[in-house]
């Protein structure tokens, strides 16, 4: 058989380099872009990350392999200017989805549509920019190394670059339209044949509109309600929709707050504070936008640290909701923080008397790490002697059941694995209190104390308490919570994320719903055993047919796997170690693209790359590997995560070159490897977030990953001896 060997032009000038540049940057923001919108408008968790991003790199792949069996290709410009003019419509698609749907505005949709929107708009986007890919690779006359570095370069510039425009112009819709913008004017410059005049103006008429339209497309949204303000801040989109005389705050389509709603400010403030009501020092984590701050301040010598993680929140809250709030937020026994809550904790030596959890459920995993038991702990020593901690679930009134029972539970059992003392109040929210102190829900008890300090409130009346508190309520929320699972929620195995998804699942009808349920029930032994068992199975079979194609392209596969998990990981362990900072996160995210890019680009001799060579990159990555599971338990210093990422992505761009050189020896299909790389991506991102860390924990995950690559580096070990093979 011939061998067949990639040309590599002389020419290595930018203009030549743009377009492989240009698809990083493009590809990369785009699928920011359309993360976000999902994000926005879908019950933003990481299960919805997940399908959305499998889905993402499952059409990239396929679109690359698909075309490298093709024959004839269209040419770049083509490819860029037709997915710049779907995008536009495909982040409009989902905005609109609820209509397609038939949901109601702010409603919840399951995981079908998610799963149905996601694999339809990945196809219209991911599918075109996978075969973009090779179509460069085949203007750069095979240079598949140029041109995946180069693709590298820009795919590290896009996180910078979707911050920056997000910060210039504070929409979603108008930052991805400038980029878009930029993107056409860098293949206009970098064409050998110049596109129409007319067909690259018409294209910028189009984002234009598109960027023009983006409030009015969110009130349509909205309708029948009224939308009255939207803002893309660094943390989510935020959005204040106005219903009669009640003003309601929305995050990423989740409810933040209403205005004026006293009954929930009532319940999640003084059922606490009840405990301690002469507190002086209080920390309000979340909710300071609401009502929870004018009842704290009916203390009369409580000063409040109220720490929020999204300014915006606070600025719109200003702005919106009238003087009588501005005057509270203003108040100088307030101190407003806008930061991280557990961040603000880790980095402070403040003691409170009573610390107020005002966040949501643990649906996602920024949340879950609020929920975990080193946070509880964290919150504990930050309490005075005697002090008092709560937080508030959304429960049921009278029925518990049994996916509601299971969250509750770990919550429960996770609360008392740090605290003494713990007591749950029952109710459409049920209040968790935790102290080293004694605690009390005796109504009369509680009542008292309202009279006593002379509290206006006007849920929390005697009647309303004797209701609510009464012994066989109180008898059937513990037998409920006693009778539940003790699984220990932590940082490193966030169960409490993925039952919170079970059970959010469970409010639909459909397949995804049992699907959930299902696996929630097998073992974690088994749901990582299993696929390890197949992948050596597979492998052997291989092996035995010995063919010489699989031994430099079965490492591509493990390689996108690998490092989209090893990713994943860490970015969830360093959330829970230094806080969830948008602008960190980008910057970790560019700094692996950074490594792909400089480990791509490190001089390679062709004619001398061998299946050892491969070999070795391959133990690179099981020592990088085990390095990383050494530390996970750890708290080292922050930058050794952006180290780790970029040895990730260091070792990664070079095992990409490596085995594409190898494997281009015997056929020019420059889609394949790029494919499998993608591929193996998929895989990893649709399980690893969503599924395998709540469940098996990050620790059990990593040692699977370690594992699988050692199981591939044996396989290149045994492979056959002949000299074509060395």
């Amino acid at each position: 058989m011939p061998v067949l060997r990639p040309s590599y032009p002389r020419n290595l000038g930018l203009k030549k380099n743009l377009p492989a540049f240009s698809l990083g940057l493009l590809a990369t923001s785009l699928q920011i872009f359309l993360l976000r919108e999902f994000n926005a408008y879908f019950y933003g968790n990481e299960l919805t990350f997940g399908i959305v991003l499998a889905s993402w790199l499952l059409w990239s792949g396929l679109g690359s392999l698909a075309a490298g069996k093709m024959r004839s290709l269209p040419g770049p410009t083509v490819l860029f200017f037709s997915i710049i003019l779907v995008f536009p419509f495909a982040l409009t698609a989902v905005r609109l989805s609820r209509l397609l749907f038939g949901l109601l505005p702010g409603e919840l949709a399951g995981l079908l549509p998610v799963i149905l929107m996601s694999i339809g708009i990945c196809a219209l986007v991911g599918f075109p920019l996978g075969a973009l890919f090779v179509v460069n690779v085949h203007h750069r006359g095979g240079d598949i190394k140029r041109v995946y570095t180069w693709e590298s370069l820009g795919a590290a510039a896009a996180g910078p670059a979707v911050s920056v425009g997000l910060l210039l112009f504070a929409s979603s819709w108008v930052a991805a339209t400038a980029l878009s913008a930029l993107v056409v004017v860098l293949i206009f410059c970098s064409s050998e044949r110049r596109p129409s005049l007319i067909w690259t103006a018409a294209l910028f008429i189009v984002l234009a509109g598109f960027g023009l339209a983006d409030l009015p497309v969110q009130r349509l949204h909205w309708q029948p309600f009224r939308l009255i303000a939207s803002r893309d801040s660094l943390h989510g989109r935020l959005q204040i929709v106005k219903t009669r005389e009640q003003i309601s705050l929305y995050s990423n389509h989740s409810p933040v707050f209403s205005y004026p709603d006293i009954a929930s400010a009532e319940e999640s403030v003084h059922f606490a504070m009840l405990q301690s009501p002469a507190a002086r020092r209080v920390l309000l984590i979340g909710g300071s936008a609401g009502q929870s701050l004018d009842e704290l301040l009916k203390y009369p010598n409580v000063q409040v640290d109220a720490v929020e993680l999204d300014p915006e929140i606070i600025r719109m809250s200003n702005r919106f909701l009238g003087d009588a709030k501005r005057d509270i937020l203003a108040s100088g026994r307030v101190r407003i923080l806008a930061q991280d809550g557990r961040a603000f904790l880790e980095g402070s030596r403040d003691e409170y008397e009573v610390i107020i959890l005002n966040l949501p459920e643990p649906a996602t995993a920024q949340i879950n790490r609020f929920y975990t038991r080193e946070f509880f702990d964290l919150a504990r020593r930050h309490l005075r002697s005697g002090g008092f901690f709560s937080f508030s679930i959304a429960s049921s009134e009278n029925v518990i059941g049994p996916e509601l029972r299971k969250i509750l539970a770990s919550l429960y059992f996770t609360l008392k694995s740090v605290f003494p003392e713990v007591r749950v109040v029952p109710g459409g929210r049920n209040i968790f209190l935790a102290s080293s102190n004694r605690l009390t829900i005796d109504p009369s008890e509680l009542g008292r104390r309202i009279d006593a300090f002379g509290l206006s409130t006007r849920h929390l009346e005697i009647r309303s308490l004797e209701s609510r508190l009464h012994p066989l309520r109180i008898e059937y929320l513990q037998n409920a919570l006693g009778s539940g699972p003790r699984r220990i929620n932590t940082d490193l195995n966030p169960i409490s994320f993925f039952l919170q998804a079970s059970l959010w699942s469970a409010h639909f009808q459909g397949p995804e719903s049992a699907i959930i349920r299902t696996v929630a029930e097998v073992p974690p032994g088994w749901l990582l055993g299993c696929p390890l068992l197949l992948f050596t199975v597979f492998l052997v079979l291989l092996r035995l047919k010995k063919r010489e194609v699989s031994f430099s392209l079965v490492p591509l596969a493990v390689m996108g796997l690998t490092t989209i998990v090893a990713e994943i990981v860490l970015l969830l362990w360093f959330q829970s170690l230094y806080g969830y900072l948008y602008g960190r996160v980008a910057l970790l995210l560019s700094t692996f693209m950074l490594g792909l890019f400089l480990g791509a680009s490190l001089k390679i001799r062709p004619e001398k790359t061998t299946l050892g060579s491969l070999a070795a990159v391959q133990t690179a990555f099981l020592a990088l590997l085990a390095a990383f599971r050494i530390v996970l338990p750890t708290h080292p210093p922050e930058f050794l995560a952006y180290l780790l990422l970029l040895l990730f992505g260091f070792l990664g761009g070079r095992l990409f070159i490596v085995s594409n050189l190898i494997f281009l020896r015997t056929r020019a299909d420059y889609g394949r490897g790029y494919g499998l790389d993608l591929i193996g991506s998929f895989a990893g991102a649709l399980l690893t977030s969503s599924l395998l860390i709540p469940l098996a924990g990050q620790a059990h995950v990593l040692e699977s990953v370690l594992v699988l690559n050692a199981i591939c580096l044996l396989f290149l070990l045994a492979r056959p001896k002949p000299a074509r093979w060395s």
